[in-house]
């Protein structure tokens, strides 16, 4: 069920009717049937799939929530050095809990996800007549396996270190895990920051839903006017690169930078709405990521809560981990104090976005793209400080706006060629492209009229370019003056005339100007991931 079909409007408006009349106290009861009926639209499969996941992963939970309220009654009356000894023991027993869990998680994850490219790999280096017998795998992975597996580790990990409690209800544990908004793109939700919001009893608001209205219009605008209307352009070039040459790659790179900016925030904005239907905020999940001066802001800003899941579970335990210290220490001894310094910086780096291409799928480009951006940042990291020096040397000021944005269309160049390794078939056809910019640059000329967008539809695209490129500078602006009142809130201290006026200009554009018939049915593009 798409969240830009007309069969989700009436579901999620039933849905919040349903909501309200209900007796409060069983609204999130609401929550799970609606859950429930809008992943087993998908399929039967991925709903047992995820349900199961999560049956086999909760009583692993209530032993570990166990084990904290029997150190929690052992350090009573315990002395400091009793104390230690009492958190390491059950520390110990609570650890073995938690990694079967994590295998049963992150292995379901991995079957679905990584199988199949493994397989094709082992067959393809390893030329053995027993290995090429291996069937190939062809189970395609349960709608996003990828979002309610983070969440899941996330509240593990979290009930291990003691930081919230195991939600001992099972029915609402997984209310949490399958809530419909934002089970099959994110944003990837904390448990401590959503949950109890999902159990909360909530009032009907008309502001609030209202405003939760406007923001989903916002990113059916995105995902239909802009994403869809670019999609074919993009999606030729980069499924027929062997027929291209020259700088029609990096036009496709652009144009493809902005359909997935409008096409995973346009759905993120949509699934913040329909939270706010029900009184239930989301975090952000994008910050106009574009306006970014260097790539570390830049992964700040973009998929927010995916950035925020690595460095919590994967950057800061491998930076902690005896391993690292242990290797740093000999690099330190045998290299000198400046290199190790940069090796404990930059393997958690390379960690991080060697599983981040991963994450987005077991593809050779995928990997290439976390290594590119993995480097790069290393770098970043690693000469921050002479490139300060040398600016100061040279007297460039860096307090004026053509030196930031100098770096924004640096950081945004960046990003362009990391699209062209993202996007190629494969890792080679990924080069080829990236070389044949460079090789054979060529012209830009006649190129709307050649691929499938007219005149007309490039002028649409050109037109809503400009309007979210106002309204990211407005919101920028107002962010920087330190005003944290965002645009929707202002725009509901405005006249009512003004309001409505909004709300069906937006209803208006999104049915003249939305992508239709054939171009319809265009899937998001986090779904695959």
């Amino acid at each position: 069920m798409s969240v830009v079909s007309y069969i989700f409007i009436v579901f999620l408006a039933f849905t919040v009717l349903i909501y309200y009349i209900v007796p409060k106290k069983i609204q999130w009861w609401v929550f799970l049937a609606a859950s429930v009926v809008f992943y087993a639209y998908s399929g039967i499969d991925d709903l047992l799939i995820v349900v199961g996941t999560a049956f086999l992963v909760y009583p692993l939970t209530m032993l570990m929530e166990k084990n904290l309220e029997e150190q929690d009654r052992l350090l009573l009356d315990a002395d400091k050095r009793a104390a230690r000894k009492i958190k390491t023991a059950q520390k110990k027993k609570r650890k073995k809990y938690l990694v079967l869990a994590l295998l049963i998680v992150i292995g379901a994850l991995i079957v679905f996800k990584v199988t199949g490219f493994a397989i094709e790999n082992i067959k393809r280096f390893l030329p053995y007549e027993a290995i090429q017998r291996i069937p190939d795998w062809h189970f395609p992975a349960p709608l996003g396996v990828s979002f309610y597996s983070f969440m899941m580790i996330s509240y593990l990990v979290d009930v291990y270190n003691g930081r919230i409690h195991a939600q001992k209800n099972f029915l609402k544990y997984l209310s949490y895990v399958l809530y419909f908004p934002h089970i099959t793109q994110g944003p990837i939700a904390r448990y401590e920051l959503v949950a109890h919001q999902l159990w909360e009893k909530h009032k009907f608001d008309y502001d609030t839903v209202i405003k939760g209205t406007w923001l989903i219009l916002w990113g059916a605008l995105k995902k239909m006017v802009m994403a869809d209307r670019i999609s074919p352009f993009v999606t030729e070039v980069f499924k027929h690169s062997d027929q291209y040459e020259g700088m029609i790659f990096f036009l496709a790179a652009v144009m493809y930078s902005i359909q997935i900016y409008c096409d995973f925030s346009g759905c993120m904005d949509i699934v913040r709405g329909a939270s706010e239907c029900f009184g239930i905020t989301l975090g952000e999940n994008f910050r106009r990521p574009y306006f970014s001066q260097t790539l570390p802001e830049f992964w700040r800003r973009w998929h927010i809560s995916l950035g925020a899941f690595f460095r919590e579970y994967v950057f800061y335990p491998v930076s902690t981990s005896k391993i690292l210290l242990k290797w740093n220490t000999k690099v330190r001894k045998y290299l000198g104090n400046a290199i190790g310094t940069g090796f404990a910086s930059c393997v958690p780096i390379l960690c991080v976005w060697i599983l981040t291409g991963l994450w987005h799928g077991a593809k050779w480009n995928y990997i290439g793209w976390g290594l590119f951006h993995g480097i790069l940042i290393c770098l970043s990291t690693l000469f921050e400080q002479p490139v300060a020096k040398l600016t100061e040397k040279l007297n460039i000021r860096t307090n004026c706006i053509s030196w930031n944005i100098f770096r924004m269309l640096r950081t945004f160049l960046l990003c362009v060629i990391g699209r062209i390794i993202f996007m190629g078939s494969g890792i080679r056809a990924s080069f080829h492209m990236i070389a044949s910019c460079v090789v054979d640059r060529g012209t830009f000329y006649d190129i709307i009229n050649t691929f499938a967008l007219s005149q007309r539809e490039w002028g649409l695209v050109l037109i809503g370019c400009m309007i979210l490129l106002c309204v990211s500078v407005a919101q920028e602006i107002r962010e920087q003056m330190g005003i944290k009142e965002d645009i929707r809130s202002w725009l509901l201290r405005q006249n009512l005339w003004l309001r409505w006026l909004v709300l069906i200009v937006g209803i208006l554009c999104v049915l003249t100007f939305g992508v239709y018939g054939s171009g319809s049915q265009i899937a998001f593009i986090y779904e695959q991931f």
